[in-house]
């Protein structure tokens, strides 16, 4: 009987499509936690992994009660010598017009055209069709897969972020964004920022606002014309319709920035300590044997550790010599360490991150400051070491920084000492310990969890579908309408015409004065 009231709620099971870019692992994981959290409250569930690039996926492990497909929507390019020309880059600091930037910068928007073979890949618009999904969840990095969803007659979607609010989502959606304090994601810059930071958020937001459709929007909206139709919609018009937006964060230790009822969100998903599972075999045995604690370090599938430098290794290596108590465990593919690494310090190709990490013997984490990570060093409650690489990278050290429970290392100081130092502060400073524990408590006492968020907000917008009434006007202002800038200039001549008025009477009265004849005096 207790139960009768809940059975309308689970009588309704919605059939839900996540598609997601397999361009890191840290993006497929996340949204595979997304996919199993909505298979587990009941819906019908099938993720869609996009390959961008050909290479050697390593397997994410998805639940069972989750339809997983992989989609391979390559032009050719190869992922390993990308991802080694992208290691020639992210490990030094390189001004934007050096050749090297440049060829990278290609390879990546090149992966727009990507987007045509996803529209011509045989059979897929048709299935995805047939399957005839409630709801689809679209990544943030194209504006491709809401033209899928156009295509393929799914009556509602939710645009995923799977980091913080991307600047392109939060630009299209109307989202107020001064870049006197919301700097550009990519920008290494906290909130708090000088003059010449303000010229730089200044000139970084004009940049993408002018770039991003004319590279991407407009080029795939042209390629959905030339299959589909010429009336195939505007991408950007479908993106300003979005019902919802989720975004990969949590406003607890996001850098506070105007936002939108329309934006919700659902950092730390699946990130908490009963998510965490007890450690096993090799990883049980050296943490039950570490006297001072652990210290996991890991840079991403991206920029993977054992394409850094020797200098970093050397450093690194240094560093880890000068606390022979701690166990230190490293994410790293390759075999070369042999002989420059201390007896504490142990390799894997993969690591059980977030169980290491909520062990109470972890101490702290070393990683290049992505945002899956970070927040993995948040829900544990451990203190971190960013050395930020690339992307939204410097703006999660500053934030850490900031929080108080991190040392933002700049990848140009990296090195013996440095790497000690930052090390040694996270270790032993109480402080920054305590900091790194309020913030996970924050976390887990917020009111309403990632979740429930998830859950209940995507059974609404299935239900409810069109959510027009919370897009804000802005989305669809222009530039001088939205900054008011022909109210300014308009306003800014009657000032001028009122002071030329007010001069010419002035002057005119100041004349007449000295034209009037004096009266002499008799006696």
């Amino acid at each position: 009987l207790l139960l009768l009231p809940l059975l309308p709620a689970l009588a309704v099971a919605y059939n839900i499509a996540v598609f997601v870019p397999y361009m890191a692992n840290s993006q497929v994981i996340f949204n595979a936690r997304v996919a199993e959290t909505l298979a587990n409250a009941g819906h019908n569930v099938s993720l869609f992994v996009i390959a961008l690039y050909n290479h050697k996926f390593q397997e994410v492990k998805v639940a069972e009660n989750v339809k997983y497909h992989f989609v391979n929507i390559s032009n050719g390019m190869d992922g390993e010598a990308m991802m080694h020309l992208h290691s020639k880059i992210v490990f030094e600091s390189i001004p934007f017009w050096d050749k090297r930037q440049r060829t990278v910068i290609r390879q990546m928007l090149s992966l727009v055209d990507t987007c045509e073979n996803l529209i011509t890949k045989p059979g897929l618009v048709e299935y995805v069709r047939d399957q005839k999904f409630d709801l689809a969840f679209a990544y943030m990095h194209s504006f491709c897969p809401l033209g899928l969803i156009h295509a393929a007659g799914i009556p509602t979607w939710i645009w995923m972020n799977t980091g913080t609010l991307s600047d392109v989502v939060a630009d299209v959606s109307g989202v107020p964004l001064p870049p006197s304090y919301c700097t550009p994601t990519m920008m290494d810059a906290s909130d708090s920022l000088s003059f010449l930071e303000r010229v730089q958020s200044f000139v970084g937001w004009g940049i993408t606002r002018l770039v991003w459709p004319r590279v991407f929007a407009h080029r795939e909206t042209a390629m959905f014309r030339k299959h589909l139709g010429p009336s195939f919609p505007d991408l950007i018009d479908l993106a300003k319709r979005t019902p919802l937006i989720m975004a990969n964060t949590n406003e607890l230790y996001d850098f506070p920035r105007p936002t939108l009822s329309k934006i919700v969100n659902i950092g730390g998903l699946g990130m908490k300590k009963v998510d965490a599972k007890p450690l096993e075999g090799i990883y049980a045995n050296l943490t039950e044997s570490a006297r001072d604690g652990i210290v996991v370090m890991s840079f991403g599938s991206i920029a993977p550790m054992f394409l850094m430098p020797l200098k970093w290794k050397q450093s690194f290596a240094h560093a880890f010599s000068q606390f022979p108590h701690i166990q230190f465990f490293l994410r790293y593919e390759k075999d070369d360490l042999i002989g420059i690494l201390p007896d504490n310090v142990h390799i894997s190709k993969w690591l059980p991150q977030k169980d290491l990490l909520h062990n109470p013997k972890a101490r702290a984490l070393i990683t290049h400051g992505g945002y899956n990570s970070l927040q993995d060093a948040i829900h544990s409650g451990v203190p971190i070491v960013t050395i930020p690489l690339f992307f939204d990278q410097p703006r999660n050290g500053h934030r850490a920084e900031k929080l108080g429970f991190g040392v933002n290392l700049k990848k140009e100081r990296v090195s013996k000492e440095t790497v000690t130092a930052a090390l040694r502060a996270v270790l032993t400073d109480t402080k920054m310990q305590t900091a790194a524990r309020r913030v996970r408590a924050m976390a887990e006492k917020k009111p309403v969890a990632p979740e429930d968020l998830l859950v209940r907000w995507t059974e609404f917008v299935a239900e409810f579908q069109t959510l027009d009434h919370m897009t804000p006007p802005g989305a669809y202002l222009g530039f001088v309408q939205y900054h008011s800038l022909d109210v300014i200039l308009f306003l800014a001549i009657l000032a001028y015409l009122a002071g030329l008025l007010t001069l010419k009477v002035v002057r005119s009265f100041g004349s007449s004065s000295r034209n009037s004849p004096v009266k002499e005096k008799t006696s």
